[in-house]
């Protein structure tokens, strides 16, 4: 038998045959009302569990404890459960996998089925569990318990996945989970089938207000999209370098530019803003872990604009501002509002359609105010325009030709933590350099620091 850590308090653990549970008769069903009892005790329990989402709102998963999928064909702490199998579903339909455990036919007049799918040891705090199930049985029939919490399931002839917020019964330093099903009538055809049993905790995501921090642990990170649509975020080491990438998101393939203006709602908490191929504006409200909100739309006809920038605060007002070029190759400033909404303010530069490439680059000389580089078209020249006081563009200043040759730049923020913002270039054969900013607006000379980016459409 398996040996199990010791709970912090005993654990009322059933035996391998299940006295039935008392009912509690209700004027709709004539059955169970779904109260909680103790598993093999008869002693009625009044803790409910609370539906839950995966994480409260400002929390994110910090640890999966254990998860449950059947799929090594076996029915999991057998000496605690009475009345299941595992194996494929008739139908073939298996929520995840090919194996799930169900309820088997029994001879006996009146039947329990019980099985255990986790025990694990957990920490103290959080507790959320989720079951995906089944059925067809009377209400009341069959049940759901997590240690000192319980329910009853409700039946469904689909595959219906419910979580439940158990924190309110974790207070033994580990996560038990039943589900059962007691019949009256031989011969019943009632029947549950379970999958994807899991159980985590949520932690409070961390916050540093650092444009570019995707992970809230005040380093800058880089995410990316690739042709095929997919977001990746890429954890950065705070020298300029990155760590591997991590699968994000999907279906980011019909969006053709995607930037960061840094906070702007508020939060200490990075957001992404990205337009779509009709024109429209969508604003991502960053939540920590490179986890977003549903996007909301902040914009429309801005398939017009040839070019976008995100310089982040040019006037010290303390919210972020955004540059868009339009077709006559006039330059204008728009400001982010309180709300994260978006507002014109005025025309700032003329002539700029010359430019190939116009960043938005964070803070260049130390002054606070995000500052901005162009490439030329001709001659791949780079001209750093350092924002004044009255946040308009300051007169060029060539920092360096030869930039034709980069088929991306960007410029996600300051990625050395040394106060300025810096620059990120990749090259036709797909390696990613790193150039450093220098006071004054220009960059240092590259170091290689990726290779393989060829797949990246964009890079934020």
């Amino acid at each position: 038998m398996e040996t199990r850590p010791a709970p912090s308090v005993p654990l009322e653990r059933p035996g391998p045959v299940f006295p039935k549970p008392p009912r509690v008769a209700t004027p709709q069903s004539g059955r169970s009302a779904g109260a909680a009892v103790a598993r093999g005790s008869g002693v009625a329990r009044t803790t409910p569990l609370a539906v839950a989402t995966t994480c409260p709102v400002g929390q994110v998963v910090s640890r999966t404890y254990a998860v449950e999928g059947f799929e090594d064909g076996s029915v999991p702490n057998p000496e605690y459960s009475e009345g299941w199998t595992v194996g494929a579903p008739e139908d073939g339909d298996a929520p995840e996998g090919s194996n799930v455990a169900m309820t088997t036919a029994r001879s006996t007049g009146r039947t329990d089925h019980v099985i255990n799918p986790l025990f694990s040891p957990v920490a103290p705090g959080s507790l959320y569990v989720s079951l995906t199930y089944r059925g067809t049985f009377a209400p009341g029939e069959s049940g759901l318990f997590i240690n000192d919490g319980s329910e009853a399931l409700a039946p469904s002839s689909a595959w219906r996945t419910i979580r439940r917020d158990a924190t309110s019964v974790n207070a033994y330093g580990v996560v038990d989970v039943y589900v059962d099903l007691v019949t009256d009538v031989e011969g019943s055809a009632s029947h549950v089938e379970i999958d994807d049993v899991r159980a985590w905790t949520c932690t409070a995501v961390p916050v540093s207000g650092v444009r570019g921090d995707w992970t809230g642990d005040g380093l800058v990170d880089l995410l990316g999209t690739t042709t095929d649509g997919d977001l990746w975020m890429y954890p950065g080491r705070g020298n300029g370098r990155v760590n591997g990438g991590t699968r994000v998101g999907t279906g980011w393939d019909e969006y053709s530019w995607v930037g960061s203006p840094g906070d702007v709602s508020g939060d200490r908490r990075t957001d992404l803003v990205a337009r779509d191929e009709a024109g429209a504006l969508w604003l991502f409200g960053g939540q920590g872990r490179a986890t977003f909100a549903p996007r909301r739309q902040i914009g429309s006809g801005w398939g017009t604009m040839t070019a976008l920038a995100t310089p982040a605060d040019m006037d010290l007002d303390g919210l972020a501002e955004l540059l868009a070029r339009r077709a006559d190759g006039t330059l204008h400033l728009y400001s982010f509002t309180p709300t994260g909404g978006l507002r014109y303010d005025r025309r700032v530069g003329t002539g700029w359609n010359g430019m190939a490439w116009i960043i938005g680059m964070g803070d260049l000389d130390g002054d606070g105010r995000g500052d901005t580089v162009g490439v030329s078209a001709d001659g791949g020249c780079l001209y750093a325009y350092r924002t004044t006081t009255v946040a308009t563009l300051g007169h060029a200043t060539r920092v360096g030709c030869g930039w034709q040759a980069m088929t991306y730049l960007t410029s996600p923020g300051d990625l050395d933590r040394d106060g300025l913002g810096d620059l990120l270039a990749r090259r036709a054969d797909g390696t990613l350099w790193f150039y450093k900013g220098r006071v004054g607006g220009g960059v240092r000379s590259g170091i290689q620091v990726g290779s393989g980016w060829s797949g990246m459409e964009t890079i934020t």
